[in-house]
């Protein structure tokens, strides 16, 4: 008999001392109690990156600082995440995703808190050197985060909805840099901003004691877990471990991950483009007034909150449909292609409806890449998939990373309609390689 491939293989009999041995019982929901844990550290963790930045009109005055020293700020923070990206990955797969979890959690929560306390110092010199030797180490611990919480996805959630929890894991990520400038702001008026950051770092405290207390790294090791649930979410997940010398230089010379990496690059350059400087491009550029321009860049940034889930559903139906390589491959090609195509006509017509609703529209469908290409980065590196999640995330900072520089130089020399052209090629080289990339079944090793 035939068995459907993309089906969760079965568990072994339950040994004896579970709790739950009733056959006919309802599967528990543990498993997306975790993915709701998840989603929280991801939210606050982004949150957190643009707290700075929704009060900076408050902090530059309050401690002396010019523009540029707010770019190096943000800048410190940048440059560990891309530089400590695969060292967090390794980080996560020795330690394995509840440990990792509690570290970079409770790390970044006194981070944070630090940073209100340096605004506190009244020379401006030492503010500023005290703030960056707390941004710099607190972009080193949030760089396993998301490795963490995909070994903690892969091991709780069956096959076939991985896509699904991981799209809203990173979706969380979009609710929190819609918030900060709200949530934070406001507290920065009704407490100041230097209390602002204390106070997120105690909520960050608090949501990693409740992962301490409640999180487990599989489902055979949380006492509230049913015998159906089990069964549902299959065989548990090897245990966590780092990959070997011998063992990552083979992931850098696997072409699959390698590609995957470039494609997610291309996706980075595309969303620090318009992370950066498409309320500039609104406000300076297109002459919007202020509050108008501000009001669409939140209501454009929004559209990933929705895209990242539905892109990680769509991915998971189509493997159903399609098999798995381009089940995995359709959406993020789809996308890539769409919003190459939508950026390029909304710098190109006139109208607010129609620049803001395609921009939303292009911002969506970049969106819709973001789970599937985070899932076959996960499933590629099996027991050591920490490492080769980060690998597939450091490539997606580096784009990032050169996409502020890139965009204004071209808009300069050739004005805003290049700059904003170079993201879309970026994203049609990105369906290029998408082209090449293979995936293996990482159930059956099925080739595609």
């Amino acid at each position: 008999m035939n068995e459907n491939p993309y089906k969760s293989p079965q568990v072994a009999a339950e040994p004896a001392g579970f709790r739950d041995m009733d056959p006919f019982a309802q599967p528990t929901w543990v498993r997306w109690q975790m993915i709701a844990i998840l989603m929280g550290f991801a939210g606050l963790n982004h949150f957190h990156r643009q707290s700075l930045p929704a009060a900076v009109s408050v902090i530059m005055p309050d401690c002396g600082f010019s523009e540029t020293d707010m770019g190096w700020v943000y800048f410190a923070f940048l440059l560990a995440y891309v530089l400590f990206m695969i060292p967090g990955g390794w980080l996560a797969d020795w330690l394995g995703g509840k440990r990792t979890l509690i570290v970079s959690g409770l790390g970044t929560a006194a981070l944070v808190a630090a940073t209100g306390l340096c605004g506190t110092i009244a020379i401006p010199a030492l503010a500023f050197a005290a703030i960056l030797l707390v941004r710099f180490p607190m972009g080193m611990l949030t760089t396993p985060l998301f490795p963490a919480a995909g070994r903690i996805a892969q091991a709780w959630i069956p096959f076939g909805s991985r896509g699904w929890a991981n799209g809203l894991v990173l979706g969380a990520t979009t609710i929190g840099v819609a918030a900060a400038p709200i949530v934070f702001g406001f507290l920065s008026d009704v407490l100041s901003w230097q209390l602002a950051c204390v106070l997120m770092g105690v909520i960050t405290a608090l949501v990693t004691c409740l992962w301490a207390i409640y999180g487990r790294n599989s489902p055979a090791e949380h006492p509230q877990v049913n015998a159906a649930e089990r069964e549902l979410i299959g065989p548990v997940q090897e245990s966590a471990r780092p990959p070997s010398a011998g063992d990552f230089a083979t992931m850098l010379m696997n072409p699959s991950l390698l590609l995957l990496t470039a494609s997610y690059a291309a996706v980075g350059y595309y969303e620090y483009t318009l992370f950066y400087w498409m309320k500039f491009y609104f406000s300076d550029v297109l002459d919007y007034p202020e509050q108008t321009s501000r009001y669409f860049t939140t209501l454009v940034s929004l559209a990933m909150v929705g895209a990242m889930p539905l892109g990680g559903f769509l991915s998971d139906v189509l493997v159903r449909a399609w098999g798995y390589r381009w089940g995995r491959a359709a959406v993020p090609i789809f996308g890539l292609l769409a919003s190459a195509i939508l950026l390029y006509v909304a710098t190109r017509v006139q109208g607010q409806l129609a620049v803001v609703s395609l921009f939303f529209l292009a911002h969506f469908a970049i969106g819709l890449c973001e789970a599937p290409t985070w899932v076959a980065g996960l499933e590629i590196g099996g027991k050591s998939c920490g490492t080769s999640a980060a690998i597939v995330n450091m490539g997606g900072n580096l784009g990032g990373l050169f996409a502020p520089v890139v965009t204004v130089y071209v808009a300069g020399q050739y004005g805003w309609n290049a700059g904003f052209l170079v993201a879309s090629l970026a994203c049609l080289l990105g369906v290029v390689l998408w082209l090449g990339i293979r995936l293996k079944h990482p159930t059956t090793g099925a080739a595609p």
